[in-house]
């Protein structure tokens, strides 16, 4: 059998992804994007266009071949009515509950023409759901999901309706996948989940978690998160990582505005002058830490005023870079039902000048670093491509095949990329 796999929306979704495709592999099952006999879309919801595009990749896989078994999976099938299940048509519908099962219910059902629907209340969902993946192709980077879910509740955000309750994978089993991805020959786990900052379990908080991955996995091993938010960077964190130069020295802080009156709006828990502390902290502990960011523009009333006054503190703050959106209207949300809806050519004026203000700031931290170690991640056309331990891409030059972790020498900065070569002999003993 062959089958084709569509994903839509987060990091986290890729990776549930590479696991739905491992495991029908692991059944003697063929990718196969052309000529399938299943296609899974994996769905996103975090807005009302990312809800319509997972309906549209799968009327367009099914409009490619008809005959296939279409299996609907993830946030958007948890989150749909039932009028949208019944005019999607997918023969399998899977919400957040039961993904780690989805290759037995494909080969269980995959004969069966009728709709069948494993959509569980969220609420009813406590435990987490193990989803082990123990090699990543080509890659020296490998990811790790130890949590999922939210308790935070942000008014634009449909996350927590999707995904359910906080939940953790046990640090016994987060331990012993990363010694099966180190025996696998990878050189860098990052740990990821819808809420990272938040794992918690058995009296266990993400700095536990760390301390005992260091522990237990070899000294050559280092780690990343995915993703923290601010009032999740407490002392404890921020010391760790200042004495383990294991726990690369970049962390993604979403702001998602730096506006007081629109963050309030947003329901988002801090400040902006508490959010400049935290920062201004880490950066006096640990002052080569790169810190990125998302931010959300044209919220619901965000005024004039309001984008100025995020513009300029977000200039001020200084990320390394960052992800910017337009806010987009999710049915379901607290943010639905506010007046005061930005127009869409404001707010994609306001996302070009943020687009902008990043590019400067990614130039400027860039330029901090000379050189620094490097994971090469793939080759294309005798180029070497990889990250920095602040997590800037490079572009390597090289004659001979380079992989793994290389200290290198930073020559030039273009197009958001640096541009270098190997530091050999003596030198690449210095840091």
């Amino acid at each position: 059998m062959r089958f084709s796999i569509v994903t839509l929306g987060c990091k986290v979704n890729a990776y549930e992804s590479q696991y739905y495709a491992r495991s029908l592999k692991e059944k003697g099952w063929i990718e196969d994007d052309e000529n399938f006999d299943v296609v899974i879309v994996n769905t996103c919801a975090v807005t009302n266009t990312a809800a319509a595009k997972s309906r549209q990749m799968l009327h367009k896989a099914k409009k490619k071949n008809p005959d296939a078994y279409s299996v609907l999976i993830g946030c958007y099938a948890q989150v749909a009515s039932e009028e949208e299940k019944e005019k999607i048509g997918a023969n399998l519908l899977i919400g957040t509950r039961d993904k780690n099962k989805i290759a037995d219910l494909i080969v269980t059902n995959v004969n069966e023409k009728h709709s069948i629907e494993k959509i569980k209340n969220v609420n009813e969902i406590f435990a987490f759901e193990s989803m082990p993946i123990e090699q990543f192709e080509s890659k020296h980077r490998a990811f790790l999901k130890v949590q999922d879910g939210c308790n935070q509740f942000c008014s634009y955000c449909i996350i927590p309706y999707a995904r359910g309750r906080e939940r953790s994978l046990p640090l016994e089993e987060v331990i012993s996948i990363a010694q099966n991805l180190e025996k696998k020959g990878h050189l860098e786990i990052v740990l990821t989940g819808i809420h990272t900052g938040r794992y918690h379990y058995d009296g266990k908080d993400l700095t536990d978690l760390l301390s005992a991955l260091l522990e237990n996995t070899n000294e050559q091993i280092t780690y990343r998160i995915s993703s923290i938010e601010m009032n999740e960077v407490n002392n404890q964190f921020i010391a760790l990582m200042k004495n383990e130069p294991r726990i690369l020295h970049h962390l993604h802080i979403p702001i998602q505005s730096a506006s007081d009156a629109t963050l309030k709006r947003m329901n988002r828990p801090y400040t902006v002058q508490e959010f400049k502390d935290r920062i201004d902290y880490l950066r006096k502990e640990i002052p080569d830490i790169s810190i990125s960011t998302d931010v959300i523009a044209g919220f619901k009333q965000e005024s004039d005023e309001e984008f100025e006054e995020t513009f300029n503190n977000l200039k001020e703050i200084g990320f390394s870079f960052m992800h910017v959106f337009p806010y987009s209207i999710r049915k379901g949300t607290a943010a639905e039902k506010m007046p005061g809806t930005v127009h869409g050519t404001i707010a994609k004026e306001r996302v070009e000048r943020l687009l902008t203000l990043s590019k400067s700031l990614r130039r400027q931290d860039m330029s901090r670093f000379d050189h620094g170690d490097v994971l090469i991640e793939k080759e294309v056309d005798g180029q070497w491509y990889g990250y920095t331990n602040q997590y800037h891409p490079i572009v390597i030059e090289s004659n001979q095949p380079l992989s793994g972790r290389m200290h290198i020498q930073f020559e030039k900065i273009e197009n958001d990329h640096y541009f270098g070569k190997v530091i050999k002999g003596e030198e690449a003993l210095c840091d």
